[in-house]
């Protein structure tokens, strides 16, 4: 349990889901599945707290609704890279397949 309010707690977790944002694009993504993992425990910790009112002010809404759209690109993002990742696996193989193929059907002289 912590001593952090609703929103507290909300506005940090929109800090580790901006946060993550910023490490989206960098080839090592230990740092970002690190602040996911932050980002699921601070979610731990306002699903304990018993301050349920900060979602229903103008605040709490603009703030939800702002992660939301993160969490929109976020997912996009990461879609578009395995997307890429099933592309380049898929022409490797492709290229595999070709070279052994090619291999196999030359007539070797000597």
């Amino acid at each position: 349990m912590t001593n952090k309010t609703s929103q507290d707690l909300w506005q940090d977790y929109q800090f580790l889901t901006k946060e993550m944002i910023k490490f989206l694009n960098k080839p090592d993504m230990n740092l970002f599945y690190e602040l996911m993992n932050q980002r699921e425990r601070m979610q731990t910790l306002i699903d304990e707290t018993q301050d349920k009112d900060y979602k229903a002010t103008s605040e709490g809404n603009a703030l939800l609704s702002q992660i939301q759209q993160d969490n929109q690109y976020i997912a996009k993002h990461l879609q578009l890279q395995i997307n890429q990742g099933k592309h380049i696996h898929q022409v490797t193989e492709v290229y595999n397949g070709l070279g052994t193929d090619q291999t196999s059907r030359m007539t070797w002289k000597g």
